[in-house]
């Protein structure tokens, strides 16, 4: 009982002394000594160096804080102090901090954190090893590693700053923000508390249900997921990769737009997709490309390149990709150009059927029908058909043999033309019903008449761009004249047009006469929805011949 009395007299007594100073050092102004409010026991130091020791119950107090902890040592020199065993310090009765030992000092009102540290301010929670907090500035930061947690996402990196005043979080190195909608890696970034808006100011990747994001600036609403990327951006998805110079992710529909600069590739089929605008919708279709949009399908000696108005990517019932392009399709590589008005390109068939006024150009032979549908192997055309009202036409440059002032033609025509191609070259034709030529016979490359077969079916072998052989395979019916005694209308069957002007020369000629900026603007704006929706029937592999049932539905250009 009297070692009790002892100890409450001397704690009386070292409240009463420092608590002397700091009133006579301190009337009116900021305080600067800390107060010692209470402590079960006080222990003075031994000696002039070491600390006094309060233990059991201790509260102090400097300026807006209040720390509580099981013991204390406080300094005579200086305005120092050491808090250990449940250490807890409440600034404004609106933020906590918590730690197994924490220094405290009263001149740069500084608190070092030491030991499952935690800090809960308004709606965060902060965990580390070890934090120091400026409790004037309301500073906290950490390079050990730490968290913080709120009600919608957990944020974790190497260093951190969070700022109170300002409701903000600085993360540098290894930063996690996790997500119940995605995972986001980074290097930097800052996250308000309150709007729950992220700044991204390095590289970050933000991993998704089915897209991954990266990009070196921008920021990212965390509640609605709305994102606005602006420097090295890319997104990730299926088998595609795009990248942009500008990316934003609509909160609401969760389309992704693109634009300027746009690449868009597809790893697994070798295709490349550019373009000044585009949209990929929620479920990873392309909703449309557009500006100077091109497709390329990358082959391993050539490629075919392909630009339209506007590109787009569908899903077929079995969740294949369709590729698509309309509005004055123009179509080149290097042994093969066409133009078309649209195209439908299932990759699971490697088949391109052109629609609307279709054109091709290969082995110096001009090829139109109704509808073409042409196959590919490794990106590289291997045959293809044409489809009623087919005529292949091959001119000869009979003018430098004086024989005659206009150009000739040997022409094919019939129900359905099938060629074949091998190196890059058209060897073999085969014509399957309501077959009719038109050729003229030479020698030495000198045309001395014309013939004029029907039959129903024919095949042509073809040498070095040229007729080799003509083969009729059913019973044919024809004439063959000199050439002088050639009427001028004989010379040309039913249907025959020769488009010379609209022949792809080089793989820049398919940019020419594209429709203005302005004009792709509108249509985007009065067509999008329908593009966009718009599903082209299932196409079988299977039988890919003249069923109307089975082509691509009509896109017309809008008015």
């Amino acid at each position: 009982m009297i070692n009790k009395y002892k100890t409450l007299v001397i704690f009386t007594l070292f409240c009463f002394f420092f608590g002397e100073a700091y009133t006579q050092s301190n009337k009116g102004t900021k305080n600067t000594k800390i107060k010692i409010i209470h402590a079960d026991i006080a222990k003075p130091g031994i000696d002039k160096g070491s600390p006094s020791r309060l233990i059991g119950h201790v509260v102090l107090l400097h300026n807006t804080i209040r720390i509580s902890c099981d013991s204390l040592h406080q300094f005579a020199q200086g305005n120092k102090v050491e808090a250990y065993g449940n250490v807890h310090i409440i600034q404004n009765d609106t933020l906590n901090l918590w730690g197994d030992m924490v220094k405290y000092d009263g001149d740069s009102e500084i608190a070092n954190a030491y030991g499952n540290v935690k800090l809960k301010d308004k709606t965060i929670v902060l965990t580390t090893d070890a934090l120091d907090y400026e409790t004037e500035k309301r500073i906290a930061y950490y390079n050990t590693g730490g968290t913080i947690v709120d009600k919608v996402n957990v944020l974790k990196s190497q260093l951190g700053h969070y700022y109170s005043f300002t409701n903000t979080a600085y993360f540098k190195q290894n930063v996690t923000v996790t997500n119940p909608n995605y995972i986001m890696y980074s290097d930097t970034l800052t996250y308000n508390t309150t709007s729950k808006f992220i700044q991204i100011i390095g590289p970050t990747r933000i991993v998704g249900e089915n897209r991954t994001l990266y990009s070196e600036n921008g920021w990212y609403n965390t509640i609605s997921s709305h994102a606005e990327l602006y420097k090295n951006n890319k997104l990730t998805y299926d088998n595609f990769k795009a990248k942009a110079d500008t990316i934003t992710i609509d909160s609401i529909t969760k389309i992704a737009n693109l634009h300027q600069n746009i690449e868009i590739r597809d790893t697994i089929n070798n295709i490349i997709i550019v373009g000044e605008k585009a949209r990929i919708l929620k479920n990873n279709e392309l909703g449309y490309v557009t500006k100077k949009a091109m497709l390329t399908l990358v082959g391993k000696s050539d490629s075919i390149f392909i630009h339209s108005d506007t590109l787009s990517i569908c899903k077929d019932s079995s969740q294949n990709n369709i590729m698509k392009a309309y509005y004055d399709v123009k179509i080149y590589s290097k042994e093969l150009q066409g133009r078309c008005d649209s195209i439908s390109y299932p990759i699971a068939d490697s088949t391109i059927y052109m629609r609307y006024n279709p054109i091709l150009w290969a082995s110096g032979n001009q090829m139109t029908a109704t509808d073409i549908d042409f196959y590919l192997v490794d990106n590289k055309i291997n045959r293809f058909k044409l489809l009623e009202q087919s005529m292949i036409v091959n001119p000869i440059d009979s003018t430098r043999y004086r024989i005659t002032d206009t150009t000739l033609f040997n022409q094919i025509k019939g129900r359905i033309i099938t060629g074949y191609i091998k190196d890059n070259n058209l060897y073999k034709i085969y014509v399957d019903g309501n077959g009719e030529t038109i050729y003229y016979p030479d020698e030495k490359g000198i045309p001395y008449g014309l013939t004029h077969v029907v039959s129903a079916n024919i095949r042509i072998d073809l040498k070095n761009k040229k007729i080799d052989k003509i083969s009729f395979l059913s019973k044919p019916e024809g004439t063959m004249n000199p050439i002088f005694m050639v009427k001028k209308s004989d010379k040309l069957l039913a249907h025959f047009y020769w488009h010379k002007d609209k022949k792809i020369l080089k793989k820049s000629d398919i940019f020419k006469n594209d429709i203005s900026i302005n004009k792709i603007d509108s249509l985007i704006q009065n067509n999008a929805d329908s593009l966009i929706n718009k599903k082209p029937d299932t196409i079988s592999p299977k039988d890919k011949v003249n069923d109307d049932k089975k082509r691509m539905p009509p896109l017309r250009r809008a008015n």
